[in-house]
């Protein structure tokens, strides 16, 4: 009777692992993000309208064949102002190796500047003249050069009736993103093992968008890794706007939380701290001087970095031998500490951009026009909405991560 009474608690403890298993199968299939992707057919989106229709990631056609599309720019710098998670598209127009090549470069270099949170995509949807194996062949070295332009594995866009009878395993190393519509599940996927984007209508209804668009499901396969450090800040979650800027510079060694385990993203940035995380950029080298101004302290965690800005013309003061350490950094003047520091590296600071599409940039001081242009035009720093700079505003915690970022990215 013991030994029936073991095995039944034996089969018991089986069956509750088993039915654990399944479950966590089922939870992690389950993580889905709702999304869509759009183009200049789309005209000019209101990406928070779309936001708050529930949409959390949005892919942007970058290009095609060897033209930038018209609302490229535009779509990324609000889809990002408005906070959503955003990947890059590129409709392949290729006829030869030769040509697929020449477009993958194309594509990587329109967005080595463009900061993005999703694996670049390939869509490939031209398949007259060529045969299949051309079509193979064409594929492959579209997604193999992007791969090794960018650092990332793409994505391959394709619809379910060629997912199912032209491509084969040839480009399974590179996640499926099907088109299948009117159905609630992809009717196939090939000889891939899963999908990780799932196009499912091309006349989807979305507020903010005045015509119809494509709507999508992804996975969170469809992410980038922003770190390989697990951060240990209880408000900074990975579906954050501000996640991927704060993991890297974590990572590097450039900011820290306001504790242990709280980073306070949404909290004022002081102006030490952007002063800070650039002096750690640059390596943290050593000081010689000592600080001119009379509000730092020698004993404080940020006078050399201070003393350091003070000396290569990075950041300097309110007036009257002060520094106002503890005051909270504008807008503006993030953007002048960022500019000043590209100067001091000797970076190209050449690429700029117009203020006047911005309803307020009349308030931008004069001794910030400068940065501001440069700022904007690097994509470095965008509106709080798609018409606003609010260069007196605070900058935020998370903004300051963000910024320096995407100077990093960029250079």
């Amino acid at each position: 009777m013991t030994k029936i009474k073991n095995c039944c608690k034996k089969i018991w403890v089986l069956f509750i692992a088993i039915l654990c298993i399944c479950s966590f199968s089922e939870v992690v299939s389950a993580e889905e993000y709702e999304g869509l992707d759009v183009s200049v057919w789309q005209g000019t989106v209101d990406f928070m309208e779309v936001k708050s229709d529930g949409k959390q990631i949005v892919y942007i056609r970058a290009g095609y064949g060897l033209s930038e599309d018209t609302m490229f720019r535009t779509n990324s710098k609000n889809a990002r102002d408005a906070g959503m998670r955003m990947g890059f598209y590129f409709y392949v127009t290729a006829q030869d190796v030769s040509e697929a090549k020449a477009q993958a470069e194309y594509f990587a270099s329109l967005i080595s500047n463009e900061p993005y949170d999703c694996r670049p995509a390939v869509d490939f949807e031209i398949f007259t003249g060529l045969t299949d194996e051309e079509c193979i062949e064409i594929a492959l070295a579209f997604s193999e050069t992007l791969a090794n332009k960018t650092g990332e594995t793409p994505l391959f866009y394709t619809d379910v009736d060629h997912v199912e009878y032209l491509w084969g395993d040839r480009l399974t190393d590179y996640p499926l993103w099907v088109a299948n519509y009117d159905v609630s599940e992809p009717e196939s996927i090939g000889a891939w093992d899963s999908w990780v984007g799932f196009q499912y209508s091309d006349t989807g209804n979305v507020n903010g968008i005045d015509d119809n668009v494509d709507l999508d499901r992804f996975t969170s396969d469809v992410l980038l890794e922003s770190s390989d450090t697990e951060l240990p800040f209880i408000d900074v979650a990975q579906d954050n706007w501000y996640y991927k800027a704060v993991a890297s510079l974590y990572d590097a060694g450039l900011v820290k939380g306001v504790s242990n385990t709280v980073f306070a993203p949404d909290e004022d940035a002081e102006r030490a701290v952007p002063v800070t995380i650039l002096y750690r950029l640059d390596g943290s080298p050593n000081v010689s001087s000592e600080s001119v101004f009379a509000d730092v302290s020698s004993d404080s965690w940020y006078a050399d970095s201070i003393a350091w800005a003070a000396d290569n013309d990075i950041a300097k003061g309110i007036g009257g031998d002060l520094f106002a350490p503890d005051k909270g950094v504008s807008r503006q003047e993030m953007a002048v500490f960022l500019y000043r520091y590209a100067v001091y590296k000797d970076y190209d600071t050449t690429k700029t951009d117009s203020m006047e599409r911005f309803t307020d940039y009349d308030l931008v001081a004069d001794w910030a026009e400068d940065a501001i242009k440069w700022a904007v035009g690097m994509g470095i720093i965008t509106g709080t909405r798609s018409d606003m700079l609010a260069p007196d505003a605070a900058a935020t915690r998370a903004e300051v991560a963000e910024m320096v970022y995407r100077m990093m990215e960029a250079y």
